[in-house]
């Protein structure tokens, strides 16, 4: 694999890489969830993640121009100095490897669901690792490239969620307001959790061309458009089922378009899923790259694909182990719950403010 320090993307190809990192399983589910959560508000509470998301983008953008050149681990041995920093880039390593872990599972569940009911589960795991690591074996351009190619499917599966539309009753957002105080939370709670992947940007950002202006305003539109697109699903399944039946649906998108067909495609829900199948993929690849960069910071940890087929031996692994059993898979999606706030909001907001303590050192120092 080649060195990151000798690879730099566009701007267009981060927005392209960051939204399709961030849409991923969840957006088959998060309309259930959210319903779950606060009801006919849950559009309301996305709409608030949303914008709390932003704000997180904007900390980890402000963060990564006080530390130029430097990606996630790096920034946080220079925060937290050597050694409570590697802790922290082996907390990483972990987190990363368990949702890569998550989106392997969730995909191998729901194609044997759908599509290939008498597939053994391992073939399903080696058919979407082989593509993500064919994806990352080359470094972070080869990235950037086949993101960009596959951008066109976010556009193609957005105009096909328009037969959604069929049957749709906007009285079914109401009634708006009788969620209580700890569903709106919830339902926030679960849309920044879906919308998490901007502390991706921590890996991407040292080594994308243009100012500091340019790569926030990239990566704020780029969460923009995730959580537009987030919203436009949500708001479609809420108008096609009521309350009733969306309680009752764990993959509502599909169920939606299960009636619906044209001359050339006869089961539009199979061929959503079939297209879904690349962002599964893409999120998936970005989070085991991550997990290699991670793994690539450890002490005494070998060079180029060694550090990849290691990090993904130990995702198939853990993958067999839980995809397989109910029990299993609970507790790493239980794991990854606990872990998930501090890894992607806890530590960001930690780092943010030490830029400030950072700031004053060097004006301390110049004044001196």
């Amino acid at each position: 694999m080649a060195s990151n320090r000798n690879q730099k993307i566009t701007l267009s190809q981060l927005a392209y890489i960051y939204i399709q990192s961030q849409i991923g399983v969840d957006i088959l589910n998060l309309s259930t969830v959210l319903h779950r959560s606060a009801g006919a508000d849950g559009w309301v509470t996305l709409v608030i993640g949303g914008l709390i998301s932003i704000i997180f983008v904007l900390m980890i953008t402000h963060t990564s121009k006080c530390y130029p050149g430097e990606d996630l681990f790096g920034i946080l041995k220079s925060s937290l100095g050597k050694r409570l920093g590697s802790l922290a880039g082996f907390g990483y390593y972990v987190y990363f490897l368990v949702v890569a872990i998550y989106l392997l599972t969730s995909y191998g569940e729901l194609i044997n669901q759908w599509l290939l009911p008498e597939t053994p589960v391992l073939v399903l795991y080696l058919l979407l690792l082989i593509s993500a690591l064919y994806t990352i074996s080359g470094g972070l351009t080869v990235i950037a490239k086949v993101f960009t190619f596959f951008a066109v499917v976010l556009f193609l599966i957005s105009a096909l969620f328009l037969f959604g539309l069929v049957d749709s009753k906007l009285i079914y957002l109401q009634p708006m307001g009788q969620a209580t105080f700890s569903g709106y939370l919830d339902g926030v709670s679960v849309s920044v959790y879906s919308l998490s992947s901007f502390v991706l940007l921590f890996l991407f950002l040292p080594f994308t061309q243009g100012s500091f202006k340019q790569k926030r305003r990239v990566a704020v539109g780029a969460n923009i458009v995730v959580t537009l697109f987030y919203l436009y699903t949500v708001l479609i399944s809420f108008c096609h089922f009521g309350s009733e039946q969306l309680e009752r649906i764990s993959q509502p998108i599909l169920y939606m378009l299960q009636t619906a067909d044209t001359p050339i495609i006869t089961r539009i829900d199979i061929f959503v899923l079939s297209l879904w199948t690349v962002f599964a993929m893409t999120a998936f690849a970005s989070y085991l790259y991550a997990a290699e960069r991670a793994f690539a910071k450890l002490p005494k940890a070998k060079k180029k694909m060694i550090n990849v087929y290691t990090t993904s031996l130990i995702v198939l692994a853990v993958s067999m182990w839980g995809g397989l059993n109910e029990r299993n898979l609970r507790m790493i999606i239980d794991f990854q719950d606990k872990i998930t706030e501090y890894f992607t909001l806890g530590i960001p907001i930690l780092l943010f403010l030490l830029t400030f303590l950072r700031r004053k050192d060097k004006q301390g120092g110049t004044a001196s």
